[in-house]
């Protein structure tokens, strides 16, 4: 659940493109003013400073205001703009740009701002002339130096965007790897358990039953393959990601037999979907360990993919003992697996992607929804 109050939604999300916004207006115009008033005061300060005059109360009282009410309305209109575009744009071009690493977010964020100084700055030299006796705009295009002031500002203005994308960029990276040697470390500690467990199977199987545990050998060379490969990368293909689960399953279905049975439906425009490395396959084996595995007749597991507008669902769905059941004693590592999907899904998308469990009738239903995209 969110916390953060209004202010601190639309501080974090004022210079980012969202289709879809939790922070209200006022949040929105109060951040605007707490950018824009230090701003002006601060551009005054240094004139002041190097025309000489900063100690001439007659100046601030003359300039201030007009100064503060200009940035005021740079402030909104680049807000006003920003909100134009979210609304003009189709999510999924939103969506795409989202992101910190993609240069034409910066590039748009970059234009936004430009075009909110000058329709600001135009705005303001207009209204102000309108209520008062001075000739804004003639002062304006008269004086060579405010016209030096104004294009300097823009490129600050400029400056400060592109200089705050390489900060994002940069957090959002290291973010990332830290969430991805997370995920590492979790997979260390929990695939030696599966890895024994599978031996000591093909150990007891070769004794009575030869074709089942040169069968199992073979899948769990299989698996070991997809999954070492999948280490390696840090973005995977669904059709990647269930060719590794199939496997996966192929091999608990060799050790309990009858006891389950699953089956693997997917979109061939979900096959090609890009998504983060090993994030399916911990759904399984929640399923298997809490659902199926202490079920004394076993039961059945059916992963789903489909890409509905713009987003790739993904549903896990098990007739196992359900979420009401008692829970098994946890093995060393486990119990991390759906935090750690929920942080990584928060990490890559923000608010548009999200992992819930619901309870069926019989057994539970885990769902993965995030933004449709391919590798290419």
């Amino acid at each position: 659940m969110n916390t953060s109050s209004p202010f601190q939604l639309a501080w974090r999300s004022f210079w980012m493109l969202k289709k879809q916004r939790q922070e209200p207006l006022w949040a929105q115009l109060a951040v605007g003013a707490a950018l824009a008033l230090p701003i002006g005061f601060g551009m005054m300060l240094i004139n002041g400073l190097l025309t000489g005059r900063v100690s001439d109360p007659g100046w601030w009282r003359a300039s201030l205001l007009f100064n503060l009410f200009s940035c005021l309305c740079v402030a909104y209109s680049m807000l006003a703009l920003t909100r134009a575009v979210e609304k003009l744009l189709p999510a999924a071009t939103i969506e795409r740009m989202s992101e910190a690493a993609d240069w034409r977010a910066a590039l748009l964020i970059n234009a936004i701002a430009v075009g909110g100084v000058v329709l600001g700055a135009s705005f303001s030299l207009s209204l102000y002339a309108s209520f008062t006796a001075w000739d804004a705009w003639g002062m304006f295009m008269q004086h060579s130096v405010a016209k030096t002031e104004f294009l300097a500002f823009v490129i600050v203005v400029a400056a400060a965007n592109w200089f705050w994308w390489r900060l994002r960029v940069r957090q959002d990276r290291l973010l990332h790897q830290a969430m991805e040697a997370q995920l590492r470390l979790l997979q260390a500690q929990i695939e030696p358990h599966f890895l024994f467990n599978t031996l000591a199977n093909v150990q007891s199987l070769l004794e009575r039953d030869t074709p089942r545990a040169r069968l199992m050998l073979e899948t769990f060379t299989d698996y070991l393959r997809a999954s070492l490969g999948q280490l390696r990368h840090t973005d995977s293909t669904l059709a990647a990601e269930l060719a590794m689960v199939r496997n996966y399953l192929t091999l608990l279905q060799i050790r309990m037999e009858d006891r389950l049975r699953f089956e693997i439906d997917a979109s061939d425009d979900a096959l090609a979907a890009s998504l983060p490395t090993l994030l399916l396959q911990p759904l399984v084996e929640n399923a298997i360990e809490h659902g199926l595995e202490p079920k004394i007749e076993g039961g059945r597991i059916r992963i789903r993919a489909r890409v509905v507008d713009g987003q790739l669902d993904i549903c896990v769905d098990d007739d196992g003992l359900g979420l009401e059941s008692p829970r098994r004693p946890r093995k060393r590592g486990s119990g991390m697996a759906l935090p750690n999907i929920r942080e990584r899904l928060r990490t890559r998308y923000g608010s548009n992607a999200a992992l819930t469990l619901a309870p069926q009738a019989v057994g539970v239903q885990a769902s993965l929804s995030l933004p449709y995209r391919t590798l290419a």
